[in-house]
């Protein structure tokens, strides 16, 4: 059964694919919400979050939603007690239902002014580094954009470096393939079918990692320092307010002691 109860909060992670099978055990999810909750919350509709798949940031294991942004999230909800549905979607698809929607929430997010309108920003889930990756064997280097146009790069579409190297696309004549995945991306780079990787660069690590590729043949070839900051759980301008003021206190509290780094730690600690 694709679902977890975590003591005073509850969140229950389901895949596009599982939607069926979700409701189809939807008797156990109003028991486990019974048993698990006794407040004014109760009865609450649980709150739609959405994510991708950014490992270590946000991934399925074991039918459990994973990662540093969901584990933040968990955090919070258990601060103010509510619960939340939990549902992996490919970036773009959760961007446009997030942006387009009402009461519905995303992680994990980079704040940037191009997007700073178009969404309620919540909280900080995570620290955002995006980079460019390539093979050591390439001796690629990069210090400035215009650079870029000699190489095929692979993008995840509506990603915030995707969004980013747009900007440039026309004028250096950029080589950008775009795909949902970026999973899909790193098996391209290691398999030589791309010659750049762009993303976060925990991610690109942890996925070359995962794929088999050795971590000692792969480097940052460019830091999109512009881009360094933090990612968010955000909403659309049409959710309701009130609810998004409660997140926003159950934020604080997980910032203002050791909640937050613990988690972030616990995942990029060694790294």
């Amino acid at each position: 059964m694709a679902y977890t109860a975590v003591k005073q909060s509850e969140y229950l992670w389901k895949s596009a694919n599982e939607a069926s099978l979700i409701m189809r055990f939807s008797c156990c999810w109003v028991f486990f919400s019974v048993v698990a909750f006794n407040n004014t919350h109760l009865y609450a509709d649980p709150l739609e979050i959405v994510m991708d798949y950014y490992p270590p940031f946000s991934y399925e294991e074991r039918g459990v939603a994973k990662g540093i942004c969901t584990d933040v999230v968990n955090a919070v909800l258990q601060k103010i007690e509510r619960q939340a549905v939990i549902t992996q979607l490919p970036f773009a698809r959760a961007y446009k239902k997030t942006m387009e929607g009402q009461g519905v929430y995303e992680f994990c997010v980079v704040r940037t002014p191009q997007r700073e309108k178009l969404f309620q920003w919540v909280g900080i889930v995570g620290p955002a580094e995006q980079a460019l990756i390539a093979k050591k064997e390439s001796k690629i280097v990069i210090d400035d954009i215009f650079q870029l146009k000699k190489y095929h790069i692979g993008l995840v579409v509506e990603d915030v470096v995707d969004q980013h190297l747009s900007n440039y696309e026309a004028k250096y004549n950029l080589n950008i393939e775009r795909v949902p995945s970026y999973e899909v991306n790193m098996k391209k780079l290691i398999n030589g079918r791309i010659d750049i990787w762009g993303g976060n660069l925990h991610v690109g690590f942890y996925l070359i990692k995962k794929l088999g590729g050795e971590m000692k043949d792969y480097e940052m070839v460019y830091n999109i320092k512009s881009l360094k900051g933090d990612y968010y759980l955000v909403t659309g301008i049409k959710t309701d307010k009130n609810v998004v003021a409660e997140l926003k206190e159950g934020f604080e509290k997980v910032h203002s002691g050791s909640v937050y780094q613990t988690i972030v730690d616990s995942y990029l600690g060694n790294e």
